[in-house]
């Protein structure tokens, strides 16, 4: 894992996130992570399927936003 993405993950831990995971779209809040795995709570995907965790390798995914903290 670079440097960057580890400080990232360190500033996101808490806070609610969308991932890309080989083409299919998660939200959810990052609760844990390591150099190979992040696991996150009250998962939600695209189609509106929830979940209580997922836990997914680093290496399947594509991408990451910070999502609006809602005011």
């Amino acid at each position: 894992m670079s440097k960057l993405l580890l400080k990232k993950l360190e500033y996101y831990m808490g806070k609610k996130l969308i991932i890309s995971i080989d083409g299919s779209i998660f939200n959810g809040e990052l609760v844990d992570f390591d150099e190979e795995v992040l696991c996150l709570s009250d998962v939600k995907d695209i189609s509106g399927s929830t979940g209580k965790e997922l836990v997914v390798s680093v290496s399947n995914v594509v991408w990451i936003i910070l999502a609006d903290e809602k005011k």
